[in-house]
């Protein structure tokens, strides 16, 4: 973030912190209770608003080097990121072009995946490196080889988060993303720098949507997270939505002292918490020490999620602060945002009693107007 969006978010949020407020909505919004639990509803979202749009997945960070990989998955699709030997960002699906066996597990640093099938083996670029009795595979006596490259997947990272298409017409640059209007922002933290610290993985019996709507209000600070959040960050918070993006921000509770300090002398960073929001609902939370991603997709049925929370650390931040915070952040997340989805998820599927955002909870009704309209 650039020193004069700094200042300016630094501005509001004092603001808001002073007056007690939170940027609010015009006005309340009812849903209907069965967005959470409708079969027909669930399989479109997972078509238009995963299968068919572009997906953010993980930091740059994560693949930092010539050589290294990931290998994870996206709605069931096993998915293999590799940086070749130029440091070129790849994509491809995680299955050998044999009989579909699996390439990779975890992450590292290879120079050669090797199916552990029937061991053909291949390169950072998806190039058939070796088959075990290759004259096997030759029709006539033309090497084949070319034609049994690993299916390759659209792949960007402009601004240090890697985004990948599921399809191969899928666009996935800021503009196809809709993330657009936030791109030299996230730009300047410069992430493809920060280092990573690690990735965990949950399922949950919840709602995709209910999971978002964690990460996506503070109303809920000083009740659930009363002992934790709440003893550090207060709830006024301040929120900007574009095109198919947001941005929220609230501060640490010690921001009143900029009253007490010219503008001129104001720190260079936000004096709080700052969460982007890209489609379809992925969470980018930047702050001082570091940042992390929470993931959170459709799993087997409209209350299952699958979950990836991932951590990295600030270069100019001691590793073991930027741990802390990334160990602090998921501990609650876990133990008091994900059991309170789970909660909400029962009484909702019970009760079928339609739902009410307030306007305290506007972040939240810019995403399920966003949510809706897509899968019309």
């Amino acid at each position: 973030m650039d020193k004069k969006t700094a200042k300016n978010l630094n501005r509001r949020l004092l603001a808001n912190f002073m007056d007690g407020v939170s940027d609010f909505a015009e006005a309340p919004v009812h849903l209907k209770a069965d967005i959470f639990f409708d079969d027909a509803l669930f399989e479109r979202e997972k078509t238009s608003l995963y299968l068919n749009a572009p997906q953010p997945i993980a930091f740059s960070a994560e693949i930092p080097d010539p050589n290294s990989f990931l290998a994870l998955e996206v709605l069931n699709i096993p998915i293999l990121l590799v940086r070749n030997k130029k440091g070129v960002l790849k994509a491809f699906i995680n299955a050998c072009t044999h009989r579909g066996g699996k390439l990779a597990d975890g992450d590292g640093h290879k120079n050669l995946f090797t199916c552990s099938f029937h061991g053909w083996s291949f390169d950072p670029d998806g190039n058939v490196v070796s088959r075990p009795q290759e004259a096997c595979f030759h029709l006539d006596t033309s090497d084949n080889r070319s034609d049994f490259a690993l299916t390759e997947l659209p792949v960007s990272e402009t601004c240090g988060v890697v985004i990948i298409g599921l399809k191969k017409d899928i666009g996935v640059e800021p503009a196809d993303a809709g993330y657009e209007s936030l791109a030299s922002e996230l730009q300047n933290y410069n992430l493809k720098t920060y280092k990573a610290l690690e990735r965990k993985e949950f399922n949950v019996a919840a709602n995709w949507k209910l999971i978002n709507d964690l990460s996506l209000e503070s109303y809920h600070f000083p009740v659930l997270h009363r002992d934790t959040v709440a003893q550090i960050l207060a709830e006024t918070s301040i929120f900007d939505a574009y095109d198919r993006c947001s941005r929220w921000a609230f501060p640490w509770k010690s921001i009143g002292r900029l009253n007490e300090i010219e503008e001129k002398d104001w720190p260079e960073k936000i004096e709080g918490s700052c969460t982007y929001t890209l489609f379809p609902g992925v969470m980018l939370i930047l702050n001082a020490s570091g940042a992390q991603m929470i993931r959170a997709e459709p799993g087997e049925r409209p209350n299952h999620t699958r979950i990836s929370y991932v951590g990295l650390a600030h270069p100019e931040t001691n590793e073991a602060e930027a741990r802390s915070g990334y160990e602090f952040g998921g501990k609650v997340f876990e133990e008091e945002d994900l059991v309170a989805a789970i909660q909400c998820q029962k009484g909702l599927e019970a009760s079928r009693k339609n739902l009410i955002l307030g306007t305290n909870e506007a972040l939240l009704q810019f995403w399920h107007r966003i949510w809706a309209q897509s899968t019309k």
